[in-house]
């Protein structure tokens, strides 16, 4: 059982019966092995033995993925051609779908709930600059002091663990936040300023940025490798998304006056299928089990969770079409959609 990426999911045969489900982080072995024991009773139930068969051969590999990352999510894809699972960093619930296609929301929601963004550390001697998302994360420019040195002696005094702050310092920091500020693609994304903290309020008082400045965090990346700051910056992971949304959902009010964006589910659906949506918004942590037909556009929603049913998750269909036609997909938090909408749709033209 190996690794899978999301194509080899979006464009599998949907003639041939499928299993996905999924486990939050931190779940225990004989946690496990209840839900594993359910999912075979349906598969039974539901005469599946081909994949009954699979996942009874595949339970030691599986319980070793659990057991290799415990404080991961994890997705498990069982079909004849395809056993494989996706790692994820976001928390999902323990749920099941036997169908002709795999649930790949968990995964879509891991790939687009991704953004850019920016680190500045600032320390005693130099400011650097890394850009990256959850993922990668690289270090892209590092302004020395020493560059903007001016040739002065004099110096001020600050408090705290600094003692000694040269008077040059402090118009180095001045001229790096210009700098900063003047180069195009910092002004796209959100800055998360760390690093000393005396350095770090010098900084502020010349630095700004309109997406949106995160520089209460106490941390100082001074001489840590990437994949160090990586890890450290995933708790960012909320307050970065909420900059994003923030962002998105002003251009709602534009969006709605031209009438591009749509919410009628019906009409969603007509525009999924004739390939006009150019950008699909869903709600994250959010499922709408029932039927759908592209072919004909009718569909039905069920009130209550089908567990282990053949019933799909209407969103889940819709961003798969939505990708496979070439359009974009955007996740917004459940709290940004308005009452009794499921769904929102940017239409192209």
């Amino acid at each position: 059982m190996k690794p899978v990426n999301l194509n080899q999911l979006l464009f599998h045969p949907k003639n041939l019966t499928t299993l996905s489900f999924f486990n939050p982080p931190n779940i225990s072995i004989s946690e496990f092995e209840v839900f594993f024991q359910d999912i075979l009773v349906q598969l039974n139930l539901r005469g599946k033995l081909k994949l009954e068969s699979l996942l009874l051969k595949n339970l030691s590999n599986i319980k070793k993925v659990l057991l290799n990352s415990p404080d991961r999510s994890h997705g498990f894809f069982f079909s004849e051609k395809i056993q494989g699972f996706v790692t994820l960093q976001t928390q999902v619930e323990t749920y099941c779908m036997i169908g002709e296609s795999f649930h790949v929301r968990p995964v879509l929601e891991e790939l687009f709930v991704n953004p850019d963004y920016l680190v500045v550390n600032i320390s005693f001697y130099d400011i650097k600059v890394y850009k990256g998302d959850f993922f990668h994360l690289e270090i892209i420019r590092q302004f020395d002091f020493e560059e903007y040195s001016l040739d002065m002696k004099s110096r001020v005094f600050t408090p705290q663990n600094l003692g000694l702050v040269p008077y040059k310092s402090i118009l180095s920091l001045k001229s790096i936040a210009r700098d900063i500020m003047d180069l195009s693609q910092y002004q796209s994304m959100p800055v998360i300023v760390t690093g000393l903290d005396d350095m770090k309020q010098i900084f502020m008082r010349y630095f700004s940025n309109h997406f949106g400045v995160i520089s209460h965090i106490h941390e100082d990346f001074y001489e840590k490798t990437c994949s160090e700051i990586l890890e450290k910056c995933k708790k960012f992971r909320y307050p970065i998304l909420d900059l994003y949304s923030a962002h998105f959902k002003e251009k709602f009010k534009k969006l709605f006056q031209s009438k591009k964006m749509i919410s009628d589910l019906t009409r969603i659906i007509e525009a999924t299928r004739d390939g006009k949506v150019l950008q699909l918004v869903l709600p994250t942590e959010r499922k709408l089990y029932g039927s759908l037909s592209f072919e004909t556009g009718e569909f039905e929603i069920y009130l209550k969770e089908p567990r282990n049913s053949q019933s799909v998750d209407i969103l889940n269909e819709l961003a798969e079409e939505v990708m496979r036609k070439g359009g974009k997909l955007q996740f917004l938090g459940p709290h940004f959609f308005p009452q009794d909408t499921h769904v929102l749709a940017i239409l192209r033209g």
